[in-house]
């Protein structure tokens, strides 16, 4: 591709962060390498990152919703004050290598969908470089559309049941992104090139963060965008136990013994969820939310559906109004279009 080109998509870029009170946003945005637009999509901010904003010397687009917590409505948010066509999801958490912006921003023109690699920071403590183990083969050994960093073409909205995200799901909202590209048959370009570093994570973190996954499946099959074992608890011993064999064969017997506990870490958030609605979605589900049970449900490991799973998501979606549409062979070939200075910002369909 042309250099041309590929500067015509930097220019319709915009990198979108969701951000709550992590302060290491600084160094994500210093590791920003390319003139494109960065915004903020603030969900429950302290004072200490309203100040760092207000004080930072570089153009930001910062936006704010009330629901502290909710990734799926942050993005939303996001893409909703975002100028560009390209939206280039990121975390705060994380910094880019050089020249990764230009690898995807180029990769974006002709794939719609593109995931660039992750890089699993770790210390010196056993713990962290278990984490890393354990979230590379959880997350980082198969192509999905989990991000970050992930890059799509707004336009596919349309395709995926005319939204960017579920407001309801606060955490897993990418899980569910990739089913919807799934049943629409978009394909997730992988460029291991493109590549992120995630900062070593301590103590409790990832098993709080597995709790908090475990939240967002228990909102999902309530709703119906995941599915429900229609046998839950030997379902579910019977996916656990063939994933930490798994992981127990790729990245060791101490990351498949830590892998237990962040399953367990898992599991107790959905429970948590459906004993106490910590997030208080339940008053707002749509009158059509009801739960899609199957014999053999989505495994938490790995987000490749089955066929019988994508038709049982499918009657879901056409069951609640939402309409998936199938991507064809002309969406690569729609012209590039850019906005005039000064043009208002494009919304969220």
């Amino acid at each position: 591709m042309s250099t041309e080109a590929t500067d015509r998509a930097l220019r319709q870029t915009s990198i979108v962060i969701a951000l709550r009170d992590d302060v290491r946003i600084l160094q994500c945005i210093e590791s920003v390498d390319e003139d494109v637009e960065i915004v903020l999509a603030l969900n429950g901010a302290t004072d200490e990152i309203r100040r760092l904003l207000d004080e930072h010397p570089g153009p930001l687009t910062v936006t704010e919703i009330p629901d502290a917590g909710n990734l799926g409505a942050a993005y939303n948010a996001g893409a909703e004050a975002a100028r560009g066509r390209y939206l280039l999801l990121m975390d705060s958490d994380c910094t880019f290598a050089p020249g990764v912006l230009r690898m995807m921003a180029e990769a974006v023109v002709t794939d719609p969908v593109v995931k660039g690699q992750v890089v699993y920071g770790e210390t010196g403590s056993l713990l962290s470089r278990l984490t890393a183990r354990v979230r590379e083969y959880d997350e980082g050994e198969y192509v999905s559309a989990l991000s970050p960093p992930l890059i799509y073409d707004r336009a596919i909205v349309e395709h995926i049941g005319g939204y960017h995200f579920d407001p309801l799901i606060h955490w897993c909202e990418d899980r569910e992104f990739d089913f919807r590209l799934q049943l629409a048959g978009i394909p997730v370009r992988h460029v291991p090139e493109a590549r992120i570093f995630h900062d070593a994570q301590h103590g409790l973190q990832n098993m709080r963060s597995y709790f908090r996954y475990g939240v967002g499946e228990g909102i999902a099959q309530e709703t119906g965008v995941f599915t429900t074992p229609a046998v839950p608890v030997l379902w579910r011993f019977f996916e656990a136990s063939r994933t930490l064999v798994g992981c127990a064969r790729h990245k060791g017997a101490g990351a498949a013994a830590y892998y237990a506990l962040l399953k367990a870490a898992f599991h107790t958030g959905t429970l948590w969820h459906l004993l106490r609605d910590p997030y208080r979605v339940r008053s707002r589900y749509p009158a059509t939310a009801a739960r899609a049970r199957m014999l053999g449900a989505i495994p938490q490991h790995c987000t490749e559906l089955t066929p019988a799973q994508r038709e049982r998501l499918r009657r879901a979606h056409r069951e609640a109004g939402r309409v998936i549409v199938p991507l064809d062979d002309t969406f690569a070939r729609r012209p590039e279009t850019e906005p005039e200075p000064g043009a208002p910002r494009q919304a969220a369909p």
